[in-house]
């Protein structure tokens, strides 16, 4: 039994006539006859008297058409639920945090502002099935990808080293300089080294580090000055 069947056959019990049925719903008075035969044959019993072109539910119809009823009622329901369940349901996105942490924050806020049933997950490392990845390149972004931001790159040195107190710093100043860094494997790293040889000046790097986090701490503790991002 198919649930066009009991459409048909709750339209046909209204109108009583196979005729009108078919013409309000928009098919061949033969084809919904057939419909109609099918429907009493699997039940194994006439659903309607015959008179003329003229039909009345007998009893076996009455009872199965309550029951039609109750299943239209029914599956309306569920319709109902499952448009409420789509509008309360929530969706995870896996965002892979490559660089720019400090970001994140205010990237989420405006996430949420957007769309409050979106769930961010977020993942500095090892995440497989990233939804999103954010990360910093110095080549232009291919057609998977979007630019959120250019920056520039400057050196930070902590307000008790030397050079701290001079009006005018040039590049000689710091070849001397020891430099704390991220670790080679770190994004920033491989773009600070594509311009530092670009410009043929070499970092005397003394201290890597994981994490920028670290690296902000120690610049405090006046172990080296560091190629950082302006913004980031």
């Amino acid at each position: 039994m198919e649930f066009l069947q009991i459409k048909y056959f709750r339209i046909i019990a209204e109108t009583e006539n196979v005729s009108k049925a078919a013409e309000r719903l928009f098919i061949a008075q033969p084809s919904l006859s057939q419909t109609l035969k099918r429907l009493e044959d699997e039940l194994g019993v006439p659903l309607f008297d015959r008179n003329g072109r003229k039909i009345t539910l007998n009893k076996a119809g009455k009872i199965f058409l309550k029951y039609c009823d109750e299943i239209t009622v029914s599956l309306e329901n569920a319709r109902l639920a499952i448009e409420e369940y789509k509008g309360s349901e929530t969706a995870d996105v896996n965002i892979e945090v490559r660089s720019a942490s400090l970001l994140i924050p205010d990237i989420i806020k405006k996430i949420r502002e957007k769309d409050a049933r979106i769930m961010p997950h977020i993942f500095q490392s090892g995440c497989n099935d990233a939804d999103l990845q954010i990360y910093s390149d110095i080549s232009e972004h291919s057609g998977s990808s979007e630019l959120l931001m250019r920056e520039p790159l400057g050196i930070v040195i902590p307000e008790a080293h030397p050079l701290a107190r001079k009006a005018e710093i040039y590049r000689r100043d710091f070849e001397q300089c020891h430099f704390i860094s991220l670790s080679p494997e770190c994004s920033l790293y491989k773009i600070i080294s594509h311009f530092c040889e670009n410009a043929n000046f070499r970092q005397n790097i003394s201290t890597y580090v994981d994490s920028p986090a670290l690296m902000r701490e120690l610049l405090k503790m006046d172990i080296g000055a560091a190629f950082v991002p302006k913004y980031t």
